[in-house]
């Protein structure tokens, strides 16, 4: 909420010469906003990334749910929040439900389909709208699509991904067009579970640093549990195993195994996948017969106990998550698996989404050794019109469909698929915003930042008179806004208010809008911590207990903030209410303003109706003051100390201003 005990009197009156002063550089470009403002789903309207697992519990069970976030729709409100950006709403194998099992079917976790409907509405009544992330690289390995593909050699969902018993042969053929000779590490695969099963012996003897020798039995032996540093490592389809070998005392070693349903094994001297610690077999003699002595050899190949037929398959991120197949990129629309896709998307689009966010959009084509930015232009474009065309005509539709793709890669001029992707999509992420603003609150140095967001902005512009910058601090995917600034309050703040008077789309990432911090290093986990909403019960069920726990204490609850008017909540709220506000800061254009010291970022935000702002940041720590020209005479959003004096105006240790003028 808009709160008067933040603004500081304003002590003189404008004087309309400085010794410094702001130069508007850059004409307002009128064409750039023509979609912006005129669209329904409202492309430049700040939007809320949540998890819904973790966000809000609505019954008790730990996990986030759809009616939880329904219950805290005047949060967002109290953000000036226009859309809500849902992690993926499908049934799933993972916590994090980007292994999709269903995509024409809702989590029950998250409840049903009837409580999604009930929440897109509810939103809609609000003025919110409701974005869903579409993950379209790949699907789950549990999808029945990929389960009938991989048992059934003549199933119809065999040409949904990339499947083969030799890919290199297949892809030197030609047969798979997105994937190149870049790729061979990007392939999975499956066996047949060993035709010979039950319990085995596995002797280890004539050890040396570049041999040794393993001899495999039958036996009625009881299963062993050693304590020697040697490991007998082995697996199935579904996973792995680790037993330790026992020390005979006379440098041979042992170990017996209920080998039922494994298809192969290695021998490791640690515990670990240090170098020098795994042993198998030579190429081209991996089948060890029961009874015959096999050398093993450092580094060697999986063994097995019998000839394994092996299916591959592409899967370039894990292979939990096999790659979806959408054919020869010119043909993609008729491709079976994208119109299967399509019409999953159609349902949700026709029940009142507004929006998809597009996961790995540059490694649909390509995977992610050889990732083809031609190609995925292609498919993203065919994908586009193909949902817009739905959205269009659903029944009360105005505008355009939004959509925004996660390009994970520095953009700079002389980065290609920054333009190449936003001539198929309207928004793509800027997620060189956050770094270079990161860099600059870090430093204390603002010197450089107007200047290369204007310059990330003139590759958007002269991609597409339509396009608007998706802007974001820290995200899902990594280390949190509150751990890069050192989890220093006052830069945390003020990286919210940079974000908030910013040209461009922004995106306010679960938990930064009250000082979230933590590193990805333990877990992804780590950096998706539940809401603390009054330092009671919260949505952890999903995480595995990979939490930090401080966050959990009052200081970062929405209670306890929401009465703190100095606290890191209120000045997302502040700015964000006044961005939703104004039009020339939620649609201006930004341009720079000059002639400043160095710690100084300032810009003028002016949008196509004559509209202007100029916002000014003091990202040092230390008070300094700035001669301004222009109307000083109203703040419309003040962040920390600032006092006007004429056109002198002193700002605290990382203070900020948005100043009418008009």
């Amino acid at each position: 909420m808009k709160r008067k005990s933040i603004f500081l009197p304003i002590l003189a009156a404008i004087i309309s010469i400085s010794l410094a002063s702001c130069n508007k550089t850059g004409p307002c470009n009128k064409n750039s906003q023509t979609l912006m403002e005129q669209n329904a789903a409202d492309f430049a309207g700040t939007c809320y990334q949540l998890l819904i697992y973790s966000f809000a519990d609505s019954n008790g069970d730990g996990i986030g749910d759809f009616k939880g976030i329904q219950n805290h729709l005047d949060y967002f409100e109290s953000l000036g929040v226009s859309s809500l950006w849902l992690s993926p709403i499908h049934p799933c194998g993972s916590y994090h439900a980007y292994d999709v099992h269903d995509y024409y079917s809702v989590n029950p976790a998250y409840g049903s389909e009837a409580d999604l409907k009930a929440l897109i509405d509810a939103a809609k009544a609000k003025g919110i709208g409701i974005y869903l992330d579409y993950v379209l690289n790949h699907s789950g390995k549990e999808h029945p699509w990929f389960l009938d593909a991989m048992a059934n050699p003549d199933s119809k969902y065999r040409d949904y991904y990339f499947i083969s018993s030799d890919p290199s042969a297949d892809v030197a053929a030609g047969k798979f067009t997105s994937i190149t000779a870049k790729n061979s590490g990007e392939w999975a695969r499956t066996g047949s579970a060993a035709p010979a099963s039950g319990k085995y012996r596995f002797t280890l003897s004539d050890i040396s640093d570049t041999s040794s020798v393993i001899t495999v039995t039958a036996t009625d032996e009881k299963v062993t549990e050693g304590t020697s540093s040697w490991n007998l490592y082995y697996w199935n389809n579904s996973g792995a195993a680790t037993s330790k070998f026992v020390d005979n005392g006379d440098s041979t070693f042992y170990a017996v195994v209920d080998f039922t349903g494994y298809v192969g094994f290695l021998v490791r001297k640690y515990p670990n996948w240090n170098t020098g610690s795994k042993f198998g077999a030579s190429p081209g003699n991996t089948v060890v017969s029961l009874g015959d002595p096999m050398t093993l050899v450092p580094n060697g190949e999986d063994i097995t106990l019998t000839d394994i037929d092996y299916l591959y398959y592409f899967s370039c991120f894990s292979y939990w998550m096999p790659d979806l197949n959408f054919g020869p990129v010119a043909e993609c629309e008729n491709n079976a698996c994208f119109k299967d896709l399509a019409a999953s998307a159609d349902k949700w689009i026709n029940m009142g989404v507004n929006g998809f966010r597009l996961d790995a959009v540059k490694h649909i084509y390509g995977g992610i050794a050889g990732w083809d930015n031609a190609s995925n232009k292609t498919f993203l474009e065919s994908w586009y019109k193909r949902c817009n065309a739905t959205y269009t005509a659903r029944k009360g539709s105005k505008g355009n469909f939004f959509m925004v793709g996660e390009v994970f890669n520095e953009y700079n001029d002389s980065y290609a698929p920054y333009s190449t992707y936003l001539n198929s999509l309207p928004s793509v992420f800027n997620f060189s915003f956050w770094w270079r603003l990161s860099e600059a609150l870090n430093n204390q140095n603002g010197s450089n930042f107007v200047s290369k967001v204007l310059a990330q902005e003139k590759i958007y512009t002269s991609s597409r008179s339509d396009g608007i910058a998706s802007l974001k601090l820290s995200n899902h995917d990594e280390d949190r806004t509150g751990e890069v600034l050192g989890k220093s309050t006052a830069k945390e703040k003020q990286a919210g208010a940079i974000l908030l008077t910013a040209q461009g789309k922004p995106f306010i990432y679960q938990g930064e809008e009250l000082g979230y911090y933590g590193s990805k290093a333990g877990g992804d986990e780590y950096v998706r911590t539940p809401i603390n909403w009054d330092g009671g019960a919260w949505a952890s069920a999903k995480l595995s207990g990979k939490i930090i726990s401080n966050l959990k204490g009052s200081a970062y609850s929405v209670a306890s903030q929401s009465a703190d008017q100095n606290s890191i909540l209120n000045v997302y709220r502040t700015f964000g209410k006044v961005r939703a506000k104004y039009p020339a800061l939620k649609h201006g254009v930004m341009s720079a303003c000059s002639g400043l010291a160095n710690n100084f970022a300032a810009w003028y935000m002016s949008d196509s109706d004559g509209n202007k702002m100029l916002v000014v940041h003091n990202l040092s720590s230390s008070e300094a003051t700035a001669t301004l020209s222009g109307d000083l005479s109203k703040i419309v959003a003040q962040l920390g100390s600032v006092s006007v004096n004429g056109n002198s105006v002193t700002f605290g240790g990382n203070s900020s201003a948005v100043f009418k003028q008009y």
